[in-house]
């Protein structure tokens, strides 16, 4: 018989032995890794030992203890989406991560986004390692965002079908309590299965009074105007499109002139830019492409006013809370993974109303006081909700409870 004391020695306490598994090609600057990166930071700055498994694209980032799949030679993608090149990169890194676990020894595996749950769970169940999944977004939802299926097909069903039971395969930790609520209603999941951790900011570096002037003249924006700053993905789906119609509108219907944008971001930046020529607002945007993480703090010191256009109701948008550091006045659409943010601290617009985004950009342009009142709120909120050590904990929390969780299985077995 197993002694109390033989069992504490056997399921171990904080600090944590963690394998990350990153099915992407770590690390791009977008929110995404962003979010990988700063997790792991500060998981280690709490005593934790951190190994991250991904692609053989991306760079090392200092201090994370990296390990990467063979070299692919045809394979380049690096933005964000499905790929039916995912399938054979799985196999890959699960290779890979049954390897590196076999030698780190970790407590639990963090498996990042849907595929990294199914690798997480691959070798779960092959060496009884307890798992997390960190549910990033909808599984359907970024299918259907990416144009691989219509929400009426057969194969949509399928792939929803295929979200629920990936759901329902272990304990997950989320950044939104929309996911969350969506989970358990549309998918049965039990509650107490789901950790919130949110999302989180370096509120040290990412903060105002950063001195960035020399970077204003070297990206040749006007002297004269405020700045709108955009940083993320350059896709439909976060809101670009709409956003590029909402500074049409701002310029040549309302007739606010008074502002020039800032979009950064990959891909397709020459292709946007392009767009913004056609549409008559060339000469109101600036496009300076993929930004360096370490180099966005002086980026968005830039900014007067901050953009959020994000059209998916439910996925997190870690770039607010940069904005919010920042204490930039934010203008945002109303969805409800924003609103879980800011709260009130946002000039919001009707979600995907073109026209109702250059109205809330027309207020946070002008309202000044009320701009500056919200910046110096968002701040503050952002010191003492978003901080990324307090994210750590969260996951500490949740890894606790699944290693918990897997000691009672193992228990109750003959």
């Amino acid at each position: 018989m197993t002694t109390t004391s033989e069992r504490r020695a056997v399921w171990p306490r904080p600090p944590y032995r963690i394998l990350a598994v990153a099915p992407t090609p770590f690390f791009v600057d977008r929110g995404g890794h962003v979010q990988i990166y700063e997790q792991a930071r500060a998981l280690q700055k709490l005593g934790n030992a951190v190994e991250l498994c991904t692609y053989h694209l991306g760079r090392d980032m200092p201090g994370i203890r990296t390990f990467r799949i063979p070299r692919i030679p045809w394979y380049h993608k690096l933005d964000a989406g499905p790929s039916y090149h995912k399938l054979y990169l799985a196999g890959l890194l699960f290779a890979l991560s049954y390897g590196r676990l076999r030698r780190f020894h970790p407590d639990v595996i963090h498996g990042h986004g849907w595929d990294g749950c199914w690798i997480a769970f691959a070798l779960s169940r092959l060496t009884g390692a307890p798992f997390v999944f960190d549910m990033q977004g909808s599984f359907t939802g970024e299918i259907v965002a990416h144009g691989y299926a219509r929400t009426e097909s057969a194969f949509f069903k399928l792939l929803k079908a295929i979200e629920r039971a990936t759901l329902h395969l272990g304990t997950v930790v989320t950044q939104s309590a929309q996911m969350v609520e969506d989970a358990v209603r549309d998918f049965g999941v039990r509650r107490e299965r789901i950790h919130h951790t949110f999302d989180g900011v370096d509120t040290g570096v990412f903060r105002p009074g950063i001195d960035a002037a020399d970077l204003r003249a070297v990206l040749n924006l006007p002297p004269e105007k405020k700045i709108v700053v955009f940083v993320g993905l350059l896709k439909p789906y976060q809101g670009v499109d709409s956003l590029l119609d909402a500074i049409r509108i701002l310029v040549h219907d309302i007739g606010d002139a008074g502002a020039h944008f800032l979009i950064m971001g990959f891909p397709d930046e020459d292709m946007y830019a392009a767009r913004a020529a056609d549409m008559g607002i060339g000469a109101y945007t600036t496009f300076p492409g993929k930004i360096d993480y370490a180099q966005l703090p002086r980026y968005l010191a830039l900014g007067d006013v901050a953009v959020a256009p994000k059209l998916s109701p439910t996925e997190g948008d870690g770039k607010i809370y940069n904005y919010l550091a920042h204490g930039l006045p934010i203008v945002a659409y109303d969805r409800p993974a924003s609103k879980e943010i800011l709260g009130d601290l946002a000039f919001y617009a009707e979600l995907g109303k073109a026209r109702s985004l250059a109205e809330a950009l027309h207020a946070a342009l002008t309202d000044e006081a009320r701009a500056a009142e919200l910046g110096r709120k968002g701040r503050a909120l952002a010191i003492e909700r978003y901080s990324w050590e307090a994210v750590a904990r969260r996951l500490m929390l949740a890894y606790a409870d699944v290693i918990a969780r897997a000691r009672r299985t193992k228990e109750s077995k003959p």
